[in-house]
């Protein structure tokens, strides 16, 4: 019982945790595309709101853990792990700010090629995320090795995409300038999917 209502009860703080970061996946997504200001300041708002409620959070589970037997400290801190990893995610989202606001500052423009793969890594995180949430609520093991198996196919892309930008350049497709905004942006993909897939393999593990 102590585990069932610990769950509930923690999950239920988790999804305003969640919807922010998806919020800030959309915001990031329409910055990238649309060049707005607007859009990045919401991102970068979200990600402090993010961070503090975290926070906030990590540091009440703490004090439920100290005073936890040791029979009941593992399911606190496993859910602990997860929080950190969550907060991690939003640390990369937010990192999309710095790139796009070069991107928007110095009117870069994007090869078709590279505007649709950074498309599709938003939209990829933003499924990713809410299956996250949804393997955290229902402990689905069809979602878990979807997560872990989604998650390693956009790390790999990530790859992929760097290394096909670099042709480009080669070819005199891309503009120099693009080149470092268009890596640091897969750089923080490739992070979102890192902590993905280290919140699924947390819940992966047989208490």
């Amino acid at each position: 019982m102590v585990k069932k209502r610990f769950a509930d009860e923690q999950v239920a703080r988790l999804d305003p945790i969640v919807d922010k970061l998806l919020t800030m996946m959309g915001a990031a997504r329409v910055a990238f595309n649309r060049h707005s200001r607007i859009s990045l300041e919401e991102l970068r708002n979200l990600q402090s709101m993010v961070a503090m409620e975290s926070s906030d959070m990590g540091k009440q589970l703490k004090g439920l853990i100290a005073q936890k037997s040791e029979e009941e400290k593992p399911v606190f801190v496993k859910f602990h792990s997860i929080l950190n990893h969550l907060e991690m995610i939003g640390d990369n989202i937010g990192g999309f700010a710095d790139p796009i606001e070069k991107k928007i500052r110095n009117a870069v423009l994007f090869s078709d090629k590279a505007v649709t793969q950074t498309n599709f890594l938003f939209d990829q995180h933003s499924g990713l995320i809410r299956s996250v949430l949804d393997i955290i609520k229902t402990d689905n093991e069809f979602l878990k090795k979807y997560v872990l198996e989604e998650g390693r196919k956009l790390v790999q892309a990530c790859i992929d995409f760097a290394t096909e930008h670099e042709e480009r350049m080669i070819e005199g497709l891309c503009l120099p300038q693009a080149a470092p905004i268009f890596l640091a942006i897969l750089e923080r993909m490739r992070g979102v999917s890192q902590h993905e897939m280290e919140i699924t393999a947390i819940l992966a593990k047989k208490d």
